[in-house]
Parts: C-alpha cells; sequence; structure tokens
C-alpha cells in the first residue's frame, strides 16, 4: 500500500515551486519509486496488489490545493497505467479515494485544517467536521476505519478480479463521481 501523506493549501500565486516539488515528491514520486521497487518480487510471484491512497480532490478540482489535487491525481492515474502493466504478472493496482479523513488525522491536526477552513470561509473547530459532513451526500463522518476497509478488500481474494479501479470512500462527494 503506498500511503504517504502530506496535504497542502495555497492559492496558485502563492504556491511556491518547492511547495510544488513537495507534493509530486511524496504524492507521485513516493508512490512511483514503491511500486517500482515492488514489481519485480511480484512479477516473480506472479501475484501482487498494490492499493495506493488517493483523495476526492484527484478527481475533484479544489480551489486553493492544486499541488495536493494534480500530484493526487498524477498519483491515480499513475496507478491505472500500472495495472495495465502488472495485468499480465497477475498484479493488481487499485486506489482509494478518501475525503475529508479529519478524526486520528495528523494531516487535519496542522495548517491543513486552517488553511481548508480559510479557504471554505468558516471555523477551524469543529465547524470544519460539521462543514465536510453536511457537504457530503450521506451526511456522515469519513473515519480511519471506513478508509483500512476500503484497502483490505483491495488486497484481498475478495477484489481478484478487480484492477485499475477507484473506491471512493467520502460520503458520497458528487463532484468525484467516477465516470
Amino acid at each position: 500500500m503506498a500511503n504517504a501523506g502530506l496535504a497542502s493549501s495555497a492559492s496558485i500565486e502563492e504556491t511556491t515551486l518547492a511547495l510544488w516539488h513537495r507534493n509530486y515528491d511524496v504524492l507521485a514520486q513516493g508512490y512511483f519509486l514503491s511500486a517500482r521497487s515492488a514489481f519485480p518480487l511480484m512479477r516473480l510471484q506472479k501475484k501482487g496488489s498494490i492499493v495506493f491512497i488517493g483523495s476526492k480532490n484527484a478527481l475533484a478540482a479544489t480551489p486553493g490545493a492544486s499541488a495536493y489535487a494534480s500530484a493526487k491525481a498524477a498519483s491515480v492515474h499513475l496507478a491505472r497505467c500500472l495495472a495495465l502493466e502488472g495485468a499480465e504478472f497477475g498484479i493488481r493496482v487499485n486506489v482509494v479515494n478518501p475525503d475529508a479523513v479529519i478524526r486520528g488525522s495528523r494531516i487535519w491536526g496542522g495548517e491543513w485544517r486552517k488553511e481548508r477552513a480559510s479557504a471554505i470561509g468558516i471555523d477551524a473547530g469543529v465547524e470544519l467536521e460539521e462543514f465536510y459532513r453536511n457537504r457530503s451526500l450521506l451526511k456522515q463522518n469519513v473515519l480511519p476505519e471506513d478508509i483500512a476497509e476500503a484497502v483490505s478488500f483491495f488486497a484481498s481474494d475478495g477484489s481478484a478480479k478487480s484492477t485499475g479501479n477507484i473506491i471512493n470512500v467520502d460520503a458520497g462527494n458528487a463532484q468525484a463521481f467516477t465516470r
């Protein structure tokens, strides 16, 4: 599983080249390096499952987060490319796209929380969790265990015939519906 995480929020004018590179180094290049290292062993054993942790932002454009969202989009497309390359060797590559997993997340404990709240125009306290819950179609919080269940499915034999797929775990976000 590739799940390196960081998040940044800045307008395009405020996005420095260093911030852009940091997002791509971790979220795109990090996933590439992990998968490239895993492929030879998986090819030898004639099977394997790689699961990338994407983001709702990989599918839905987000103002003030172009470095983060585009790097996550790159990781989703990388997974699709790797699904094509790995299929003949029994290597499956899939993506879990969460949205707003606030509880238990160190990302939401720092600047990202303040930056996203500011971009949305709300208070960074409890109001932020309420905003994301109410934004979802199902009006539910997305929890870490929800993401773990989706990853477990993709890693298991239950998804032995799935590759190149995305599971959105976002409590329903029409903007991120896959097409």
